[in-house]
């Protein structure tokens, strides 16, 4: 078996890549859904964002076993698991769920703010994201 410390910085660069693919696709068939644009929902790319986002856990769980951190127990880990799941519920509103075109369009632009500000905890490695960065005496 091999070392996972060893393997740190190819599965730190796929979790990143990765999370660019997935934001970048959930942007597109986003937009698409909102132009009426059939592609946007296909069983093929439904199943294209479906892979890219289970290889992008497991990316994550593989960074969590490796670094031995306790998401529930890192606070800006915990933040972004929170985040998370608001992304996910805005996401498949903006999809599909929500009833109207500009209810879709509200949760898009909701959705992909949390997008950015998850991508802003991480980088910061604080609960506060973007705005740690942007004060860092906080």
């Amino acid at each position: 078996m091999p070392d996972l410390a060893a393997l740190y910085p190819h599965t730190r660069h796929a979790h990143i890549g990765l999370v660019v693919a997935s934001g970048t696709l959930f942007m597109l068939r986003g937009i698409g859904v909102l132009c009426g644009a059939r592609w946007s929902m296909q069983r093929s790319v439904r199943v294209l964002s479906q892979i890219i986002d289970i290889a992008l856990l497991a990316a994550a769980l593989l960074l969590l076993a490796t670094l031995q951190l306790n998401p529930f127990a890192v606070p800006w880990l915990a933040t972004k698991l929170v985040l998370l799941v608001v992304y996910i519920v805005l996401g498949s509103l903006a999809l599909k769920r929500a009833p109207t075109r500009s209810a879709r369009a509200g949760c898009l632009v909701a959705a992909l703010a949390v997008f950015a500000y998850i991508v802003s905890v991480a980088l910061a490695h604080h609960p506060l994201g973007v705005l740690k960065l942007m004060n860092p005496q906080m």
